[in-house]
């Protein structure tokens, strides 16, 4: 562990019996002059598997973990969230929007600015880090959790190979096994408008923050053609700070995975730009 990072982990963001509802939280061990910005880390594995360990452990950590981001002066977590084999949408977006609602009103205990977060994922994980930056309270999406006046919205998103359209992406026969425990079943019946509600293509609003998209044109679970859609409609919104990195022949998760090292950097730049206060 690096000398100047103090590391938390398993601090609960919600109670209960649930063994998901915890994060595990880093951060300079240095004083700060004023308020650092915050990121939210989500893992990734189909909605279906993962832990947050893979992004707080010192040895052999991937991109996009918090101790690097608390290197780069933020304070970072990573977080657990109920699978689909515990509960299918909106479970997991609930738990990730009450995770938000706990930084928040935790700002003071941790020196965190309450009006700089942003979030990272992976895969599943960067499905629900824009979900995350494109949903607010009006959805009627933020569960039952805690903390309930604290917004959970974010402002900045990194999302590595995120699932954009489910419901494009199930008729294509991408990656099925994961989407239709993740919504609790095929696209049948009333459950289509939970396929429409769980994809960000549908919720491109005027308010999206600033976005880094990374997708492999190779993807063989999230085809890089949502992305291009994703990022047709964002344009024809007005969005002026969307970054998209299509790598032509890379497979997924081109950052998390390190295929591009490059990505590194610049996402660390993106993160850096948007969240923190210019004097």
């Amino acid at each position: 562990m690096p000398d100047d990072i103090s590391v938390l982990y398993d601090l609960r963001y919600r109670e209960g019996l649930v063994k998901h509802w915890t994060l595990d939280l880093a951060m300079p061990k240095a004083k700060a002059d004023k308020p650092r910005p915050a990121i939210v880390v989500i893992h990734g594995g189909g909605w279906l598997e993962g832990d947050k360990s893979s992004f707080s452990t010192p040895k052999n950590r991937p991109p996009g973990n918090i101790i690097d981001f608390a290197r780069l002066g933020f304070v970072a977590v990573t977080i657990n969230y109920r699978l689909s084999k515990e509960a299918p949408f909106p479970a997991a977006l609930h738990d990730c929007k009450c995770a938000v609602r706990w930084v928040r009103a935790n700002a003071a205990k941790y020196q965190v600015d309450p009006n700089l977060i942003g979030a990272w994922g992976n895969s599943a994980g960067g499905h629900l880090a824009l979900m995350l930056g494109m949903i607010d309270k009006q959805a009627g999406l933020e569960g039952d959790g805690t903390y309930q006046d604290q917004s959970s919205l974010v402002q900045s998103v990194v999302s590595d190979s995120g699932p954009i359209d489910l419901l494009y992406q199930h008729q294509h026969h991408q990656i099925p096994t994961a989407i239709e425990p993740f919504l609790g079943g095929p696209p049948e019946g009333l459950r289509i408008a939970d396929y429409k509600r769980a994809s960000p293509i549908n919720h491109i609003s005027r308010q999206t923050p600033p976005l880094m998209l990374i997708y492999g044109g190779a993807d063989t679970q999230v085809g890089v053609e949502t992305a291009d859609h994703f990022v047709t409609e964002l344009s024809r919104a007005g969005l002026k700070d969307v970054s998209y990195h299509r790598l032509g022949t890379v497979d997924h998760c081109p950052h998390s995975l390190i295929r591009v090292p490059w990505l590194v950097p610049a996402v660390n730049e993106f993160f850096v730009r948007t969240l923190r206060r210019h004097p």
